[in-house]
């Protein structure tokens, strides 16, 4: 139960560090900005458009920004050792860490869906179609599950580099992939490109895909553990 406590209380402290820097309304701005750029004149391609966004832009870019920066901020704000000179354990206080970032990019995700759906009712006027709504309904939860697993490395470099120019911008990287290679068969075997890859073709299955996408979020969790508790010590 203490550590539970301790892990609630960091959640708090980074939930408010992530509010007060305006994470989400910022990614809930350029993700509306961009959807009245290229809205489409009928529910398919506003929905492609939306999803196209969620998934590449603000789940791959986004995420990768947020991440990096909860980690990072403590290297740049010179907090580091403040930090762990707090009486709660190194990995208490990563697993609060990230537990609030996947916090704030699920209200960050239902945010944006929410705006997509209320912007295409404004501007078409008309209800979803089913068809549409079941895209949404099944592609925005896989996704963001890929995205969130395929987020948690950036942390493990923003930590290892003790920058978020690095992580971020490697993240953005990642997107170029995405959108060149999320056509290709070969988009099913690359884990930052999964995601859109997963959008362009619904339904498609590879478990070596899946795979990979797990294995790249074990790296950042105990990738980000040797750095914060072992690295640091010598």
């Amino acid at each position: 139960m203490h550590i539970i406590k301790q892990t609630a209380i960091v959640i708090s402290i980074e939930m408010h560090k992530i509010f007060r820097a305006g994470f989400i309304p910022i990614s809930a701005a350029a993700f509306l900005f961009l959807l009245l750029v290229k809205h489409g004149q009928n529910w398919a391609d506003f929905t492609n458009s939306g999803l196209m966004f969620i998934v590449a832009l603000i789940g791959l870019v986004g995420f990768g920004a947020l991440s990096s920066w909860v980690f990072a901020q403590e290297f740049t704000a010179q907090t580091f050792k403040d930090l762990l000179a707090l009486p709660i354990s190194r990995k208490t206080i990563i697993a609060g860490k990230m537990l609030a970032i996947e916090l704030s990019e699920l209200a960050i995700t239902v945010l944006e869906v929410l705006l997509l759906l209320g912007t295409g009712w404004l501007w078409l006027r008309t209800p979803i179609p089913a068809g549409q709504w079941h895209l949404i309904t099944l592609v925005v939860p896989r996704t963001f599950v890929y995205n969130v697993l395929l987020s948690l490395v950036w942390p493990f470099i923003a930590s290892l580099t003790r920058s978020v120019l690095v992580p971020t911008a490697l993240s953005f990287a990642t997107m170029i992939v995405a959108v060149m290679f999320a056509g290709q068969a070969v988009g099913q075997y690359i884990p930052w490109v999964i995601p859109s890859y997963d959008l362009a073709n619904p339904g498609f299955s590879s478990s070596i895909g899946y795979l990979l996408i797990v294995f790249i979020g074990l790296i950042g969790i105990y990738g980000t553990i040797y750095v914060w508790t072992v690295k640091d010590q010598r």
